[in-house]
């Protein structure tokens, strides 16, 4: 590493974006959501709840009573990963939408039914960052308020909670504990419902959420490809080829279901509409700290093979290719650059990639890579113990293998003969302005380019190139230090402008040269409405020119 608190700064800062931010808004939220084993019935201790008031089983027919209006205490202010500030997205009918409240105990959210109508029922969807302790509370006047029931060791997912009907115009959600001090409190639904003959103008849910009724496109089509990826590992749709480009983007979470769920599913058929043909599924596992030797699976963060295997299944359902990244990461948020190999750090480093490798060979993955930026691993000295896990790979899975380099120690591996690609995590920094005019972005790719084809040529490698990630935030100044990550840089201004113009003087440039083949773009999200400012395109400039490049490079 030519600076390692440059990289430090990457990783730490992607650390702990992830540690206090994705979590709450990936670890588990669509498993509580689509495929959560059961709804419980709340509960709530009998001297604290009142008697008449416990919950109980209703025996009439219930329809969904629709609110007319919401009121929250506070919004999730997070830059970046933060949700829209509407607090009726937990009233829309639409599980990708929700409410997030701000850092403390004591936040609440209540509707308003517009008239009082008779409440008997609530459903309520957690994201990940519930609340194991609140109340609900009823008014005819959204000031004084009454306990209609208390919560207590309740664990997320989904809450119904059945009660003795009560007329109330308005009903309130009130949190009184966090799950974890860093997070508020958020919400993807709040379904309440009433006894049908106790409110006669009322309906049932999809009848009053009409959007709902109709499927949209994306719905039918997952239900297609659901046909074929059913009890199945769908076919490859081809090997990747040395003269192939890779119009690839990364795909990542840090959660271990979340690759499985119909958020992710929709996601990928987003991301197959752009033109894109090749995908990098990031898998993490984790170390304690870069003295240590042991590698192992996070239970939270770490994607499961079932998911995995999922979403590799889809993937190829829609026609793409799957490139299957594995990537350690420190526990104690220092970069993976500064980890310490040792003999045994190889043996438990071997035995992860051969995981991998066997997870890639059952489901016909078309490009395996090896190792991601582990520069303080690839040295001469270390040499003989990658080409052991490069030979042992190769027995497992039969297609072909690439090693991702960090972009200043793509010049020092000693391997690149052994493997099929030469991969590059292209963070180059280009120029010292915010918002550069596009032809000093043109030179600076240029020198880069030119650098990289001098040494290809030095060293007599044929192999060809590909960029393993290569990415830029939606920020000013995002091509001075490409491999920033946010939250550090939530005070930037915005700019679309600048994200688009690096990638279009990238691919302006390398299209030309013969040996560069494929891109893959850090990052896109299964989860569509996080990343505002970060690398994911979705929805922004970048995209556009990121469709038109992959076009004319089909």
């Amino acid at each position: 590493m030519t600076n390692n608190k440059i990289q430090n700064s990457k990783i730490k800062m992607q650390n702990l974006n992830l540690k206090c931010k994705i979590k709450k808004i990936l670890l588990g939220s669509f498993l509580s959501l689509f495929i959560f084993s059961g709804a419980s019935c709340a509960q709530s201790t009998d001297e604290k709840q009142p008697a008449e008031n416990k919950p109980q089983t209703a025996n009439h027919e219930l329809v969904y009573l629709k609110v007319e209006g919401a009121v929250a205490s506070s919004f999730d202010e997070t830059p970046d990963w933060a949700p829209k500030p509407d607090p009726m997205a937990p009233v829309d009918g639409d599980m990708a939408t929700r409410w997030s409240s701000g850092y403390r105990d004591g936040e609440w959210l209540y509707f308003d039914f517009g008239k009082p109508k008779t409440l008997s029922k609530i459903i309520i969807k957690w994201e990940q960052a519930y609340a194991p302790r609140y109340e609900i509370l009823t008014s005819d006047d959204a000031k004084d308020w009454k306990r209609l029931i208390l919560l207590e060791g309740q664990s997320g997912g989904m809450n119904e909670v059945v009660f003795q009907p009560v007329v109330s115009r308005y009903v309130k959600l009130l949190g009184l504990s966090r799950v974890n001090q860093d997070w508020g409190i958020s919400i993807w639904e709040f379904e309440p419902y009433g006894p049908k003959d106790k409110n006669p103008d009322e309906a049932p849910l999809r009848e009053t959420l009409k959007a709902k009724e109709k499927k949209t496109e994306v719905e039918e089509k997952r239900e297609e490809i659901m046909k074929l990826t059913d009890h199945k590992i769908v076919s490859s749709p081809g090997p990747v080829s040395a003269q192939e480009f890779q119009r690839g983007v990364n795909y990542t979470s840090w959660d271990a279901d979340e690759l499985g769920t119909d958020i992710s599913d929709y996601s990928l058929i987003y991301i197959s509409r752009l033109g894109v043909g090749h995908i990098a599924l990031m898998a993490v596992r984790y170390q304690d700290d870069a003295a240590s030797n042991r590698i192992y699976p996070d239970p939270v963060k770490t994607v499961s093979d079932e998911s995995l295997g999922h979403a590799i299944n889809i993937i190829h359902a829609l026609g793409m290719k799957v490139m299957l990244k594995p990537h350690v990461d420190l526990a104690d948020e220092d970069a993976r650059v500064n980890i310490l190999p040792t003999e045994d750090w190889f043996k438990s480093y071997k035995e992860f990639i051969l995981h991998y490798g066997k997870i890639a060979a059952k489901y016909n993955v078309e490009l395996f890579c090896v190792g991601t930026e582990l520069s303080n691993t690839t040295t001469t000295r270390w040499k003989d113990r990658w080409l052991d896990i490069i030979k042992e790979a190769r027995k497992i899975y039969k297609g072909p293998l690439v090693y991702a380099a960090n972009w200043d120690e793509y010049d020092t591996v000693p391997f690149w003969q052994h493997v099929d690609f030469i991969g590059i995590d292209a963070y180059f920094p280009l120029t010292k302005k915010n918002n550069p005019p596009k032809e000093e972005l043109t030179n600076a790719w240029t020198e880069h380019a030119d650098t990289i084809e001098r040494w290809l040529k030095e060293n007599k490698l044929t192999k060809p190139v590909i960029f393993t990630e290569i990415g830029y935030d939606t920020i000013e100044g995002a091509n001075k230090q490409p491999w920033r990550v946010l939250p550090t840089l939530a005070k930037h201004v915005e700019s679309q402008e600048e994200q688009a113009n690096c990638l279009n003087s990238l691919l302006t440039v390398l299209s030309k040269r013969s040996w560069f083949k494929g891109l893959y773009w850090w990052n896109y999200f299964p989860r569509p409405e996080i990343g505002q400012l970060g690398y994911t395109l979705r929805g922004k400039s970048g995209e556009k020119i990121l469709m038109e490049w992959y076009e004319r490079l089909k």
